[in-house]
């Protein structure tokens, strides 16, 4: 069965270590630029269920802005004893320059 994609934003509106929270059908989801590398992931912290969107992207991991929990944006594993719950981790695309996200879940990456 083919992925169905979102298509959300057009890359230039997502500088380098900014990120954007959207909703669809259902799920929160971030999608971010870490240095030039799109990505998506729920935009929920597992530890406390607060919102990423605005927490700081750097070296590859966002950290949560409420209590500094970092996660790994192309596997969604956490660093630390308050990161154990992985963050869930979306399909994302680049077509003709515009970011598109699936809410299939993206393929297994070795950090």
């Amino acid at each position: 069965m083919d992925q169905t994609f979102h298509p959300l934003l057009d890359c230039a509106e997502l500088p380098p270590g900014a990120s954007k929270g959207f909703r669809i059908d259902g799920h929160d989801i971030l999608v971010g630029n870490a240095a030039g590398e799109f990505f998506a992931v729920q935009n929920r912290c597992t530890h406390q269920n607060a919102p990423l969107e605005g927490g700081r992207i750097r070296n590859g991991l966002i950290a949560c802005p409420m209590h500094g929990v970092m996660f790994d944006v192309r596997t969604g594993c956490g660093r630390g004893q308050m990161g154990r719950v992985p963050l869930r981790v979306y399909a994302l695309r680049v077509i003709d320059g515009r970011i598109e996200v699936s809410l299939d879940a993206a393929p297994a990456t070795t950090a």
